[in-house]
């Protein structure tokens, strides 16, 4: 998948923390719906990878969520690859000194109270570091909802999955991978994923990073073959040197998106009481990302649709070559919408040539537009709109990406017909089967052949069916026209950026 000529990942202590082959987990119990250890026990059972490798840990209990809990981790059978500590602070010595005694190298550490407590919690920080040091051990956290590997066992386990967040996540795997200093936002942000077709790989949560950090795993997805598309939410950064060094190195080839939360004197006492982290200057860390290629962002749901855009971008391999953009519109507001935002965003809507809007006056009504935006006026013939025009823009050389806005729910216009007494004929009974078989393969193939990409959006929330026959196609989709010109903005930035230090990308 990746464009990184990367050297193998396969020793890499990150990579045996997301694909262990057996995992002993401490703080796990029979309630299901009241403690976190047990939810994350849960879903790491969910993820269907470990035949029987799950090892609870229970001082009391005989079996925990059916399957046999031991006292003490050396009365398990095998060494564990990997231990899980959702534990009371006090106790995480102590089992951490046990793990190390019984020969577990790597270990992910849920449980709070630390750094971020106190003179008692920064003791108790000192001492885990020590026992790693001791044992040569790896860990992340503490104060972490720990990973997901949504490539878990890979080429071996085509639908396993592991996943120690405590929120189920849905899995679709795909090439976005992220980091984030923020257990709740790596997990949370997980519910938007299926509506709007977010496709992540691997998630990590690195809490306090005692031991292993934000810089550590970045290396790791820089040369991670699996991974296309990096995406941050930063607190604090501890090496920024090296952040620098690996951001700049990895950018021409993996784009990267960040949101930093600090900055502000709330936001630094904020991050202070949850992690203990000293955040610095917003100016200071845009300047960062500026240097380094990093693409910035203070809006959640900016971050998520960046990832999506970049994400289909590098499957498709398929960029925009410049700034022009044709627009496809069923209406006059959306249109001129479009173009405000779009030349707002540092994009072009050129008029169209004269021989290229007389091809398109031989399918519009006289009413329409033929300039650009090509406003067809609700004269809805999907064929013309989803792949002819797209295809007369694309074969042009007068645009560099395309919008076609006007994308309907058609099981709501078939529902009021059929309200209003009137019979379906078999064409439209079976029409979301012919704009799927048809239009949608036929718009992946066009997007191929001439390399622009084709963006579509309509007035319909993304969970409505025919939206998400665009998400299942993954195929680049908006509700409403508000993102779609922000994110082809950031394309073809991006595209202009590696373009500029990728060889391979020129031309």
């Amino acid at each position: 998948m990746s464009e990184n000529n990367s050297e193998s990942t396969k020793d890499n202590f990150i990579e045996q923390i997301l694909n262990p082959r057996s995992i002993c987990v401490f703080g796990a119990n029979n309630n299901l719906m009241t403690t976190m250890g047990s939810m994350q026990l849960r879903n790491i059972i969910a993820g269907g990878g470990f035949n029987g490798n799950i090892f609870p840990v229970h001082p009391r209990l005989e079996k925990v969520q059916g399957i046999q809990a031991y006292q003490s981790i050396f009365d398990i059978p095998i060494i564990p690859d990997l231990a899980f500590i959702i534990l009371p602070t006090r106790i995480v010595p102590q089992v951490m000194e046990e793990c190390g005694q019984r020969g577990v190298k790597h270990l992910i550490i849920t449980s709070g109270g630390f750094r971020e407590t106190g003179s008692e919690g920064k003791e108790l920080s000192k001492q885990i570091d020590k026992i790693a040091k001791k044992y040569d051990m790896r860990f992340i956290g503490p104060n972490c909802l720990g990973v997901y590997n949504g490539w878990y066992g890979y080429p071996d386990k085509r639908d396993a999955y592991f996943n120690t967040f405590w929120i189920y996540l849905p899995h679709k795997r795909g090439n976005i991978s992220i980091i984030s200093q923020s257990g709740t936002v790596a997990a949370q942000t997980a519910f938007y994923t299926n509506d709007l077709g977010i496709k992540i790989g691997k998630s990590i949560s690195v809490g306090n990073e005692r031991n292993i950090d934000l810089v550590d795993v970045l290396r790791y997805f820089k040369d991670d073959p699996l991974t296309e598309v990096i995406g941050l939410y930063i607190e604090e950064i501890k090496q920024g040197k090296e952040f620098i060094k690996l951001a700049k190195a990895t950018t021409p080839y993996k784009p990267i998106v960040a949101i930093y939360a600090g900055g502000t004197q709330a936001a630094a006492r904020s991050i202070m009481s949850h992690t203990g982290s000293i955040s610095t200057d917003n100016k200071i860390y845009e300047a960062v990302f500026k240097e380094t290629g990093i693409i910035s962002t203070n809006s959640i749901k900016d971050f998520l649709y960046y990832l999506r855009t970049l994400s289909q971008a590098q499957s498709y391999k398929v960029f925009p070559k410049g700034n022009r953009i044709g627009i496809i519109t069923d209406s006059g507001g959306p249109g001129a919408m479009m173009t405000k935002t779009a030349e707002l965003y540092g994009l072009e809507i050129p008029e169209f040539s004269t021989e290229l809007q007389l091809e398109f006056k031989k399918d519009i009504p006289k009413t329409a537009s033929s300039v650009n935006p090509i406003d067809i006026t609700f004269h809805e013939n999907f064929m013309n709109m989803f792949i002819k025009f797209p295809k007369l823009l694309m074969k042009s050389h007068e645009v560099d990406a395309v919008i076609v806005f006007g994308v309907y729910d058609f099981d709501d216009i078939m529902n009021v017909i059929e309200k209003s007494g009137m019979k379906l004929d078999e064409n439209m009974k079976n029409m979301k089967d012919i704009f799927e078989k048809i239009v949608l393969k036929s718009i992946k193939r066009l997007m191929k052949k001439y390399s622009i990409p084709v963006f579509f959006a309509g007035p319909y929330p993304y969970r409505y069916p025919w939206m998400q026959k665009f998400i299942e196609h993954d195929i680049p989709i908006f509700s409403m026209w508000d993102d779609i010109t922000k994110c082809l903005s950031i394309l073809y930035r991006y595209a202009e950026y590696r373009k500029n230090l990728n060889p391979k990308f020129k031309n």
